[in-house]
């Protein structure tokens, strides 16, 4: 797995969507690559779908959404060619932290164990 850091977010180009295009990703575990994506857009399920203010995070420029219906794997050399920006806030990672205690309906509960845990170390 390439260098990343919990909490930082990352411009990824993927071919994970269709078309290929740049993400915005939150580093949510390094040891089995986890990140989630942050989307303009709620996906159309509206499932774990956590709104986000603009400015919550330099990157986030305007109203979106975190989505915490799934987790996203990252092949080695995406990552390795993503730019790395801050870690996310106190506040925002607190606000994350509870919407993972509250339940999600879609990510699996092991995948949202270990998100809680990495991100919980961050508070």
């Amino acid at each position: 797995m390439a260098s990343c850091k919990i909490g930082h977010v990352y411009i990824v180009n993927t071919v994970l969507t269709n078309p290929p295009k740049a993400k915005f990703a939150l580093c949510v575990c390094i040891e089995d690559g986890y990140f989630v994506w942050i989307n303009s857009a709620a996906r159309f399920h509206q499932k774990d779908q956590m709104p986000l203010e603009a400015g919550c995070h330099p990157l986030v420029r305007h109203d979106s959404f975190l989505d915490l219906s799934r987790v996203i794997a990252h092949s080695t050399q995406e990552i390795e060619a993503a730019r790395e920006f801050p870690c996310i806030s106190k506040v925002l990672c607190a606000d994350i932290v509870t919407a993972l205690k509250v339940g999600l309906k879609l990510m699996p509960k092991r995948q949202a164990e270990v998100i809680l845990k990495n991100l919980s170390s961050l508070l």
